[in-house]
């Protein structure tokens, strides 16, 4: 029996198979949790989809948490499936790419510190709040 038996896990981030969300998708995996993932776009899917199906995830959707009614669209799938959620996992980056880093503007240095520090941006507060 593991520390996560029977616990449900969202889990925002995965990059590939080095990133830090995969590494604690293994772990709560390995405790026992069902767990579901998110990806941003179809470069990433091609990551995401087989590192999750590669331990039986069986909800891997969608989501540019820039675009509110994809988070809630997520949230609200969540809900259906699971009923709930236990445990959410944010190890999104967020970064506007000016080619140097030195020539962001102070707006969009801004508007990432913001994604990086503020789960609410993403609307998790109030979405998770209604699970």
């Amino acid at each position: 029996m593991g520390l996560l038996d029977g616990k449900k896990a969202a889990i925002f981030g995965v990059a590939n198979d080095r990133s830090i969300a995969w590494a604690i998708a293994e772990a709560f995996h390995a405790e026992g949790a069902e767990l579901a993932f998110t990806f941003a776009g179809e470069i990433l899917e091609k990551r995401v989809r087989p590192l999750a199906e590669g331990i039986g995830s069986k909800i891997i959707l969608p989501c540019d948490v820039t675009k509110d009614e994809e988070v809630e669209k997520v949230f609200a799938t969540l809900k259906q499936e699971w009923g709930g959620l236990d445990i959410l996992v944010h190890a999104i980056a967020f970064a506007v790419f000016f080619g140097r880093a030195r020539t962001a503007s102070s707006a969009a240095y801004g508007r990432a510190k913001r994604f990086d520090r503020d789960p609410d941006v993403y609307g998790f507060g109030e979405s998770h709040s209604q699970l």
